[in-house]
């Protein structure tokens, strides 16, 4: 414990806890400190907080962050806090944010208070705050592994405020972003704009994804080519509509976006049935939503059934991770990442697509 009379080594050994060290260690330092070099309120807070229970800790934090601001320790004890406070106090745990960032530019800690901020702001409806956030996000931090959490916020707020973020803007900010990745972005924005029935945003997505794509990018073009195709299958030339979508391989497409396809040809070929007796009788709307979602349900399980059959086998970013180059371990730990976040959008994804198209046919 002689190592610790020096502050830089207790700075050190709480940075540490706070960056995603193993919480034993710090909680056998805070038992052995009979010195009293550890301040036994951080330890406490970082004890609570690390143990899932840092909401316990709001009071404390609101009184120790600002004490030990322009210190070593200060912008991870920010970045704590607002962690701690985003569900309780947000303008708190913004300030906190703000904090974190300006002491610690161009750090993984500036990359997560930038994207929890826009997290923030994003689900207050806040979209004035929230684009800042984005420009700086998109100009700085794309290349991180949790870019991907950002693509995800600022589609959402693409999609549910529109007025804040119209097709200028939205193409303004991804300029800052690397080709490839504003390809992604759009795909993205594209199919969720399909999904609600968005006519408009969909096609200013598919255009750009087309834009930012060769003529070899046959994947990204086909994904493309799909959403614009779903959102003109109400339209006049509905044939051409279902044409242009059949004529996709099956190839170019995951066994999600598959099965957006055959709702949308699901879709069209009701349209285009000729009417028979049973279409002059009046029906109840729950029996024809139930034989709806009975027939997606069908189709949900077949996708289910390929994504599972065409998973590929990747590496595993943390066994014998000691074996492998750092740059494969990153892309290994990518790889996860998306395959994690595919699974749990999955089933939300599937749910909403069968709502949008029976809200479609109500309508």
């Amino acid at each position: 414990m002689a190592v610790f009379e020096d502050p830089r080594n207790v700075d050190a050994a709480l940075i540490f806890a706070m960056s995603g060290g193993n919480p034993a260690t710090l909680d056998i330092l805070a038992e052995r400190d009979i010195e009293g070099n550890f301040d036994n309120r951080v330890t406490s807070i970082l004890r609570r907080y690390l143990s899932g229970r840092g909401s316990t800790a709001t009071t404390q934090l609101k009184d120790v962050v600002p004490e030990y601001r322009n210190t070593r320790i200060g912008p991870y004890l920010a970045l704590i806090g607002a962690n701690a406070m985003m569900e309780q106090d947000t303008d708190t745990a913004l300030k906190f944010f703000d904090w974190a960032r300006m002491e610690a530019p161009g750090t993984i800690v500036e990359e997560a208070a930038l994207r929890r901020s826009l997290a923030i702001t994003s689900l207050k409806g806040d979209a004035k705050r929230a684009m800042p956030y984005a420009r700086r996000y998109a100009r700085r931090f794309m290349d991180s592994p949790y870019a991907s959490q950002f693509a995800d916020i600022f589609v959402s707020l693409a999609i549910d405020h529109k007025q804040a973020l119209p097709p200028p803007e939205i193409k303004a900010v991804l300029s800052l972003v690397e080709r490839r990745r504003q390809r992604e972005i759009y795909l993205r924005l594209g199919r969720r704009a399909a999904i609600n029935g968005d006519k408009p945003l969909a096609e200013f997505a598919a255009r750009e994804a087309r834009r930012l794509s060769s003529s070899e990018d046959t994947g990204q073009l086909a994904l493309a080519e799909l959403y614009s195709g779903l959102v003109n299958v109400p339209t006049d030339g509905i044939e051409k509509v279902l044409q242009r979508l059949d004529d996709i391989p099956d190839t170019a497409l995951s066994p999600k976006d598959r099965f957006l396809r055959e709702a949308a040809r699901v879709i069209g070929e009701e349209v285009l049935r000729p009417p028979g007796e049973d279409s002059l009788k009046q029906v109840r709307r729950a029996m024809v939503d139930k034989e709806y979602r009975d027939m997606m349900s069908e189709r949900v399980a077949k996708a289910a059934t390929d994504a599972a059959r065409e998973q590929p086998q990747l590496p595993d970013p943390i066994a014998n991770a000691e074996d492998l180059p750092v740059e494969t371990r990153m892309q290994a730990l990518d790889s996860r990442i998306n395959r994690i976040e595919d699974f749990v959008s999955a089933g939300r994804s599937k749910l909403k697509d069968i709502d949008a198209l029976l809200s479609t046919e109500s309508n």
